[in-house]
């Protein structure tokens, strides 16, 4: 190849970059709400599985009755929209390690870096954070937001106000929803039976109503229950009548019913004023969360759970309850909730999904979706787990899509391989042309699992390979999806 072909060659690949480095950026720009920017009120979420997201349209739906509203994922909300704002409402959940969700990273970048150049001393501010108690850095975000805001002269309404998922149960609204539903275990599969790792389990519920719509990349909120045995060793311990009527709410039920859904202190006085009232008082069981591993027109609601446990060997709450502790034919209380950040609607764009363990629900659910389509794009599928030869459970339905054409490439990665030990993201380092000649192509990129690890290891590689703005653009205008616990 002489000079000149060289520098031909070189110009070709730099144009085809611009052009694609500009095709995002359009596609982004088509993509966004439309901003009224007569509104004064603003509303702006920043959601990484959804429930920030829903909490702000409710609250969106409250005022717009009464002004003109605007409801913005948070990375929507520019200086010329804050500048015409009087009154914001900022709903944000806590992501990582005090981290902003994926739609809240830019706008927080922005204001950081604008502190000297953005006044905002005519806006009035409230801040809601959702966040865990259980981990570190509990709505860290949303404080960190707050303080920003403050140095920008904006004017607090309120200290922040949090939200913590280890002690709410399902919102009022949501609990009158008729997506609310009964789920009843029709079947329950122990995925990695000769595994020496936790056991991966395939659960499968149905409803006998009308069965929720969802979409892949949905989640569902499950209520969890005790373990019957650890109630009644409780009440035992107690010496107290499972049978005795308790009242809460207006509902009436034997004591024993009732403790199925609390937390059971480790010290408890029956010697109360008044026992019926004190039991009554006991915190309810925190909701868990998990992704949806089916597509709606398979008729069923399909989890993939991995049975979590404490230093203590005791089961987690919500996978023991689902792996360990309910039966054929239970039923278990929960609503599947919207996550729109995790939809992939187009399946006539490349899609690269990428998972390890327990997030393969999330995989199964877009593929189970995507396989409706007669027509639909190339899909590279990269799932990682631990043992090649006892946790290749899911692998028989993945190889049947790829059979089907459906799935165009499939790799597998075993991080305790011991003749080619690899993670999902050494399978991303190695195909790097790949992944950006896809990208380049308009593809979506789905990665579902455990953030630590795997995700930020994913997402290291795509930094690496794609540049910093092209994946800050790919997250803003939703072509990047993180699906991560």
């Amino acid at each position: 190849m002489n000079e000149t072909v060289r520098i031909s060659v070189a110009v070709i690949l730099t144009l085809a970059w611009l052009f694609w480095c500009v095709g995002l950026y359009v596609r982004h720009k088509r993509a966004q709400p439309k901003i009224n920017l007569t509104a004064s009120t603003l509303i702006a979420y920043a959601s990484q599985s959804g429930s920030a997201a829903a909490l702000a349209v409710k609250k969106a739906q409250q005022i717009g009755t009464q002004e003109a509203v605007n409801l913005l994922p948070l990375d929507r909300v520019d200086s010329q929209t804050l500048q015409a704002t009087k009154q914001a409402h900022f709903v944000v959940s806590t992501y990582g390690n005090g981290e902003p969700p994926d739609n809240g990273q830019r706008f927080y970048q922005d204001m950081l870096s604008k502190r000297s150049a953005v006044d905002l001393s005519h806006l009035h501010y409230s801040v809601t954070a959702l966040g865990d108690s259980s981990y570190e850095h509990f709505c860290a975000f949303g404080h960190n937001l707050h303080s920003v805001l403050a140095n920008l002269g904006a004017k607090s309404k309120a200290d922040v106000i949090e939200l913590d998922s280890q002690s709410m149960q399902l919102m009022e609204s949501e609990e009158q929803s008729p997506h609310l539903c009964d789920w009843q275990l029709t079947a329950r599969q122990c995925l990695n039976p000769k595994s020496g790792n936790p056991p991966l389990y395939l659960l499968t519920f149905q409803v006998n109503s009308e069965l929720p719509n969802w979409q892949a990349g949905d989640v569902i909120s499950i209520l969890p229950c005790n373990d019957q045995k650890s109630v009644d060793a409780w009440l035992q311990k107690y010496q107290l009548d499972g049978s005795m009527l308790v009242s809460k709410d207006g509902i009436k039920q034997p004591l024993k019913n009732h403790l199925t859904r609390c937390v059971l202190p480790e010290h408890f006085s029956s010697a109360k004023t008044d026992a019926g009232i004190w039991l009554t008082s006991f915190k309810p069981l925190p909701n868990r969360e998990y992704s949806v591993a089916s597509a709606h027109h398979e008729g069923v609601l399909k989890l993939i759970v991995r049975l979590q446990t404490h230093t203590d060997g005791k089961p987690g709450i919500g996978s023991g309850w689902l792996t360990q502790y309910s039966k054929i034919g239970d039923i278990t209380q929960g609503i599947i909730r919207s996550n729109i950040r995790c939809h992939i609607e187009n399946a006539s764009r490349p899609l690269i999904l990428i998972g390890a363990g327990s997030g393969v629900a999330g995989l199964r659910a877009q593929l189970a979706q995507r396989s409706q389509h007669t027509k639909s794009a190339p899909v590279w599928l990269i799932y990682g787990e631990r043992d090649p030869k006892h946790d290749t459970m899911i692998n028989p339905e993945l190889e049947s899509w790829q059979q089907k054409g459906l799935i165009s490439e499939l790799h597998f990665a075993y991080s305790r391989d011991p003749d080619k030990n690899a993670y999902v993201q050494d399978i991303l380092h190695i195909n790097s042309e790949k992944l950006k000649a896809m990208v380049h192509k308009g593809a979506d990129i789905y990665v579902c699992g455990n953030k630590a690890g795997m995700g930020d290891g994913v997402h290291q590689v795509l930094t690496e390979y794609l540049g910093q703005e092209n994946v800050s653009a790919l997250l803003t205008s939703g072509r990047y999806r993180r699906d991560l616990y």
